[in-house]
């Protein structure tokens, strides 16, 4: 299948700007752009871009993109993102939210280029690679057809079946678990979004799985049933949520001197790194000796 770079994408919607909303909506602006750089596609709407992304790259929010790929790159595609039951109206039953609009992120400007309804036209509107909360762009969806960059399209490429990168180097993280925990003993509510309605109670000490930590509200599933829970009753389980995802690569020794080299990467920074990694290994070891 043909790539297409992605920096092409995020300036092929200058030429819309002020182009009319009754002309091309969110969807007809983001599919116009491809077509622009080559690629033909009909989807039917935000919520299509959404799984698109999501069942054919990466899905999640613009502070774990730069975690895990080190930047939201330009021509990444952009999200307002909910779960408030839209995505059931317009036939989808996936438990996966509903994407409410969708833009691109540019390299220059206020870094977001998209068709707006309330301001009637393409328009750049305000992103700076974080969530903006309320309404805000908070979620990034990255495509395989597209080109990143050598060093995202690696991780993008090597990520399993779960959505993480480089398989077994993040086996651990994908089952986050914690413990749900009262100070008096009550259970806890699980709500389905964030301060609305609830959802099922759980019995303090019970384990939960995490499906997306914030300051305030966490995304939870217990008992097959997902929704959110206030952070401050989430405590990490033995070998649950670590603290970070850094971990330790190793000692280097140099047996004849008895020195110790440690080397500590992120996640992904050991994976956009290891098309490198051989390079560096040799320059450790030129500088240590081989024993």
């Amino acid at each position: 299948m043909d790539k297409y770079s992605a920096e092409e994408l995020s300036r092929a919607g200058d030429q819309y700007l002020g182009r009319s909303y009754e002309e091309m909506d969110c969807q007809e602006f983001v599919e116009r752009c491809l077509q622009d750089i080559g690629i033909k596609i009909d989807l039917k709407g935000s919520n299509a871009w959404y799984r698109k992304c999501a069942d054919e790259g990466w899905v999640g929010t613009p502070e774990n993109c730069r975690k895990i790929f080190g930047s939201v790159p330009k021509g990444a595609f952009l999200f307002i993102h909910e779960y408030d039951g839209g995505e059931k109206k317009r036939g989808y039953n996936d438990g996966r939210g509903n994407a409410k609009h969708i833009g691109l992120k540019t390299g220059r400007g206020k870094c977001a280029i998209h068709s707006s309804e309330s301001r009637g036209c393409v328009a750049e509107s305000e992103f700076r690679d974080k969530t903006i909360r309320n309404g805000g762009w908070n979620q990034v969806g990255l495509w395989k057809r597209l080109t990143y960059g050598a060093a995202v399209d690696w991780v993008l490429e090597h990520m399993d079946a779960g959505g993480d990168p480089a398989g077994d180097q993040k086996k651990e993280e994908k089952a986050m678990t914690a413990i749900a925990r009262s100070g008096d003993g009550k259970s806890i509510n699980i709500r389905k979004k964030k301060g609305g309605d609830l959802l099922d109670k759980v019995p303090s000490g019970s384990t939960v799985e995490i499906l997306e930590s914030g300051d305030e509200w966490s995304k939870v599933k217990w008992k097959g049933k997902t929704g959110w829970m206030m952070t401050e009753f989430l405590e990490a389980d033995e070998g649950g949520i670590p603290a970070e995802d850094d971990f330790d690569t190793g000692d280097l020794d140099d047996q004849n001197g008895g020195e110790t080299i440690t080397l500590t990467f992120t996640v992904a920074e050991l994976a956009a790194a290891m098309p490198f990694l051989d390079h560096a290994v040799e320059q450790i070891v030129a500088k240590v000796g081989r024993g």
